[in-house]
C-alpha cells in the first residue's frame, strides 16, 4: 500500500504532466514562492467595509470601498531584497467604466493603472504590477482617482525581486533562435519569460506566432536576467483569419532572435479576462506571415503590457463590406467581445468602388454590433499610400477612392454623427510620408533594393513599427481604455 507521501507524489507527479501535455508549463521549484496578503486581514486597511455578499473570494472577505476618490486599500508587504517586484491585485469591477487608480509605495505614486470591468462583481480578474520595494517592510496603497473608488480587492501576491528563472522548458529547442511550442488552446495566455542569462551576455528579442512582435530586441550583460511578462493571444489560422500565405502550427509558437539570444525561464498559463482590443482590417493591418510584408497591427503588441491583449483580425483583400460578412472575420470577432474591449475598425483601402451610402452603412452595422456586446468601436481612417505630385501626396494617395467618395472624411463624419472615437491615420501618417518627403518616405514602404519588390502600400518592418506608433498616440489622444496598459 502506497503511503500518503507517496501518493501526494504521485498525485503531483501527474497534475505535472497533465498540464505539461496541454503545454502549459508551471514554475519550477526553483521559482520564488508568491505571498498572498488578503485584504480583509489586518494589518492591511481598507477605506469602507469588508464584503462577503460576492462570490468567488479567496479568506474571508474582500475590501468593498468607498465610491470616492481616495478611499484606499494598502497592504503591508515584506521583501528580502531591495529590487523591483512582481505584485499581482486580484479584484473584481462589477461597473461599467475602468477604476483608474495610482499605486504609491512606501509613500511615493510609481504608476497610475486602470482595472477594467470584468462583467460581474463575482467575476474576478488578476492584475499584475511592477513595484519598486525595499529590503524589509513596505506599505503598497492602491489609492483611486476617480469618484468611482476602487474595484472590489480580494487580495495582493508578491513575488520577490531575487527569485530564481525557472529554467527553459523542453518545449523549446536551438540557440538562435530559440523556438519554442506550447499545445495550446486558442485563447489568451500569460507568457512569463526570464530574458538573459548568468554567464553570458545577450541581446534578445521575442516574437509570436506569424511574425507578431512582443518585445524589441534587448541587451543583457552578463549575470543580469530580466523578467518580461505579456499577455498573448492564440488563434488558428495564427496569421490571416482567412488562412491567406499559410495557417501556421495549432498551438502558440515563441521565437526568441537578436544577435545572442538568451532565455533563462518561461512559463505559459492561462490569462484571466484581460483587455482585448480586436483589430478590423485589411493587409496594412494584418498578421503578414512572409517578410517583408508587415502590417501595423504585428507591431502594436511591442506598445502593451501584461494585462491587454491584441487580437489582429485584418486580413488582406478585405473591404467594409466584406469583412462585415465573411464569417471568418467580424462575424467570428462578435461573439468573443466582452465588456469595455476595444475593436479598432480600419477600412478604406479595398473600397475602391464603394458608394458613400454603402461605406456609412457597413461601419454603422459593425459600430452598432459592437456596442450591442458592450465594446468599444474605434474608427481608424486608412493610412496613406505612397503616391506624390511634387512634394505632396495625391488624392488616391489620401484614399478618395475611384467613385469620388472621400473614404477618410466619411469616417470622420461618421465618427462624429455617431459618438465613437476616431484615430486619424490618414491624417498622421500623411504628415509623416510628406515630412519624408518622396524620397526618404520609402524606407517607410518596400523597395526593390532592400526587400526584393516595390510597394507604395505595404509596409516595411520599419514602416509597420512607424504606423503602430501613430495609432498609439492616437488611443492616448482619445483616451481609450488601452491607455493604462501602454508601456
Amino acid at each position: 500500500m502506497l503511503s500518503v507521501i507517496q501518493r501526494a507524489a504521485l498525485l503531483l507527479t501527474g497534475l505535472a504532466s497533465a498540464v505539461a501535455g496541454v503545454g502549459v508549463v508551471m514554475p519550477s521549484a526553483a521559482s520564488a514562492a508568491a505571498t498572498r496578503y488578503e485584504a480583509e486581514a489586518a494589518p492591511a486597511t481598507c477605506d469602507g467595509s469588508i464584503g462577503t455578499n460576492h462570490s468567488g473570494y479567496s479568506g474571508s472577505g474582500f475590501c468593498d470601498g468607498r465610491a470616492a476618490v481616495g478611499a484606499a486599500a494598502q497592504f503591508t508587504v515584506d521583501a528580502s531584497a531591495t529590487g523591483t517586484a512582481t505584485l499581482t491585485v486580484r479584484f473584481a469591477n462589477g461597473g461599467t467604466s475602468a477604476r483608474p487608480t495610482d499605486v504609491v509605495v512606501n509613500g511615493a505614486m510609481v504608476q497610475a493603472v486602470s482595472f477594467e470591468p470584468t462583467g460581474t462583481w463575482s467575476t474576478w480578474a488578476t492584475r499584475s504590477l511592477a513595484v519598486p520595494l525595499n529590503s524589509g517592510s513596505n506599505t503598497v496603497r492602491l489609492n483611486p482617482t476617480g469618484g468611482g473608488g476602487l474595484p472590489n480587492v480580494d487580495h495582493v501576491e508578491l513575488e520577490a525581486a531575487d527569485g530564481s528563472p525557472p529554467g527553459r522548458p523542453a518545449e523549446c529547442t536551438g540557440t538562435s533562435p530559440i523556438k519554442c511550442h506550447f499545445t495550446v488552446s486558442p485563447g489568451n495566455y500569460t507568457v512569463t519569460a526570464w530574458i538573459g542569462d548568468r554567464a553570458a551576455a545577450g541581446n534578445t528579442s521575442m516574437s509570436v506566432e506569424a511574425r507578431r512582435r512582443i518585445l524589441p530586441a534587448v541587451d543583457t550583460a552578463a549575470g543580469t536576467v530580466t523578467k518580461q511578462v505579456f499577455t498573448i493571444n492564440v488563434r488558428q489560422p495564427e496569421g490571416q483569419p482567412t488562412g491567406q500565405g499559410g495557417t501556421g502550427t495549432p498551438g502558440l509558437t515563441i521565437t526568441f532572435a537578436g544577435t545572442a539570444p538568451r532565455l533563462s525561464g518561461l512559463t505559459v498559463q492561462p490569462a484571466t479576462a484581460p483587455l482585448a482590443v480586436y483589430l478590423a482590417g485589411d493587409s496594412t493591418t494584418c498578421d503578414q506571415f512572409t517578410a517583408p510584408y508587415t502590417g501595423w497591427g504585428q507591431l502594436l503588441p511591442t506598445h502593451v503590457s501584461a494585462g491587454a491583449v491584441i487580437a489582429n483580425y485584418g486580413d488582406s483583400g478585405e473591404s467594409s463590406g466584406s469583412f462585415l460578412n465573411n464569417s471568418a472575420l467580424f462575424p467570428t470577432v462578435k461573439p468573443l467581445i466582452k465588456l469595455n474591449d476595444l475593436v479598432l475598425i480600419q477600412f478604406g483601402h479595398n473600397d475602391k468602388s464603394t458608394s458613400a451610402s454603402a461605406f456609412r452603412s457597413n461601419l454603422t452595422s459593425m459600430v452598432n454590433q459592437v456596442r450591442e456586446k458592450g465594446g468599444v468601436p474605434v474608427l481608424v481612417t486608412p493610412p496613406v499610400r505612397r503616391q506624390f505630385s511634387g512634394n505632396q501626396l495625391n488624392s488616391t494617395a489620401l484614399h478618395v477612392n475611384g467613385v469620388g467618395v472621400n473614404l477618410p472624411a466619411e469616417m470622420r463624419n461618421l465618427g462624429s454623427a455617431l459618438n465613437v472615437p476616431v484615430i486619424d491615420l490618414t491624417a498622421k501618417s500623411e504628415a509623416l510620408v510628406e515630412s519624408l518627403g518622396p524620397t526618404d518616405s520609402a524606407q517607410l514602404f518596400l523597395r526593390q533594393s532592400v526587400d526584393g519588390v516595390t510597394d507604395n502600400t505595404h509596409f516595411s518592418e520599419y514602416g509597420a513599427g512607424k504606423m503602430a506608433e501613430l495609432v498609439v498616440q492616437g488611443v492616448r489622444e482619445r483616451n481609450l481604455p488601452l491607455v493604462g496598459y501602454l508601456r
